[in-house]
This record gives structure tokens, sequence and C-alpha cells, in this order.
């Protein structure tokens, strides 16, 4: 009976985490136009809430990843949405290219 309970859960946990789908939100993908001004340093990722995403938070990202980062451009925004049993989650994948500025 604890076995057939135990495997009836994971199944459940199985089809609801199955149906969480990532989907493409916004994107603005130019790069300053003269590209001798900066230096790119690398893609910088965040997931976080709907309500606490933004610009601001993925430079704060890439500037633990990259401290002299001074930039984010090429940014690209999916929204995540995760059915659960009280209805669903939202979240916010942000990535762009971190940027040094040349002085």
């Amino acid at each position: 009976m604890k076995k057939g309970m135990l495997m009836l859960i994971s199944v459940v946990v199985l089809l609801i985490v199955g149906c969480s789908t990532y989907r493409p939100l916004t994107a603005s993908t130019q790069f300053p136009a003269d590209g001798s001004k900066y230096k790119i340093l690398g893609r910088v990722e965040t997931k976080k809430k709907v309500d606490k995403s933004g610009y601001t938070l993925l430079l704060k990202e890439a500037k633990k990843e990259y401290p002299e980062a001074d930039d984010v451009v090429n940014i690209v925004i999916d929204s995540y949405e995760k059915p659960g049993f009280f209805g669903k989650s939202y979240r916010y994948k942000m990535s762009g290219i971190a940027i040094d500025y040349i002085d």
C-alpha cells in the first residue's frame, strides 16, 4: 500500500513538472554601434520571480560574474509558467551579453 501511494505521488509530480515550459517574451538584440569601444565579457543569465526581475537585477548578476561589466546588451527575456496545486507560478529567465566599455 505504501509503495502504491509513493508511486502515485511520483507520477503526479512528474506530470506537473513536465507541463512547465519557457516561452519567449521579449528580446532587445542590438549591440552598441561602434564595436571598437567595448569588450565582450560573456553571457549572463538570471531566473527571478516576475515581480523581482528587471534590467538592474540582470546588471547586478553580470557584475557578480564580471566585476568590470558596465552594461548588458542583447537581452532576451523568456517567461516560465509552472502549474501547481494552488494555481500557476510565473518566473522570468533573463539573459544577455555583459560588456565593458573601453575608455
